[in-house]
């Protein structure tokens, strides 16, 4: 006896684009003081890192592995473990390079990173401040509803980037990051809705 084939439910593409944007916009990346206090091993770094970024990835992209982290390290763009464990600065480090080498290559990651430090940038709070600032980004990117999505863009999100002695970081830099993390956002965003319209058929 044939069995009757089940109708398949259209693809709602509204529901689907709410629930995207629900995500995106509850998005939390955690900070500096959120981050393990104990080392970690590589295999526990790449883990974590692959964990917290991957709603900037599509589905089965590699984020990093323990190769590109080698690779990082001798390129001085990652700082090198110390006896084989990684602390929050390297972690806090991967992140920011995973993250904008969505956009970005290596080479100009690695000069953003030289900028931050030569403008006495301090570390851990200029994390915090790139994970608020993207939060602040996506949410600004994907509107609760598709009717709200025309004129919606990041060029509103401003960065507040501190020296180690607590004063306002000027000049290019915080422009030049803000632009970035922008890149990043709307990379993510045409992604994401190319991979929606994707299911339409």
């Amino acid at each position: 006896m044939r069995k009757r084939t089940e109708a398949t439910e259209p693809f709602d593409y509204e529901q689907a684009y709410q629930e995207l944007s629900a995500q995106m916009r509850g998005l939390h990346i955690m900070r500096i003081e959120e981050m393990p206090r104990i080392d970690l091993y590589l295999d526990q770094l790449i883990s974590l890192v692959s964990t917290e970024l991957s709603p900037f990835y599509e589905p089965g992209d590699k984020i990093v592995t323990g190769s590109m982290v080698n690779n990082y390290v001798k390129q001085k763009v990652v700082p090198a473990p110390t006896r084989r464990r990684y602390d929050r600065t390297h972690l806090a480090t991967l992140m920011f390079v995973c993250c904008l080498k969505r956009v970005l290559t290596i080479s100009q990651v690695s000069s953003l990173l030289n900028m931050l430090e030569q403008a006495n940038v301090d570390v851990e709070l200029a994390f915090d401040e790139l994970a608020s600032t993207l939060e602040q980004a996506l949410s600004a990117r994907f509107p609760e509803g598709l009717g709200d999505m025309n004129g919606r863009t990041t060029s509103e999100v401003r960065m507040n980037l501190l020296d180690k002695d607590g004063h306002a970081v000027t000049g290019e830099l915080p422009a030049i990051m803000e632009s970035a993390i922008g890149l990043v956002v709307n990379h993510v965003f045409v992604e994401k809705l190319l991979a929606l319209e994707a299911r339409r058929s």
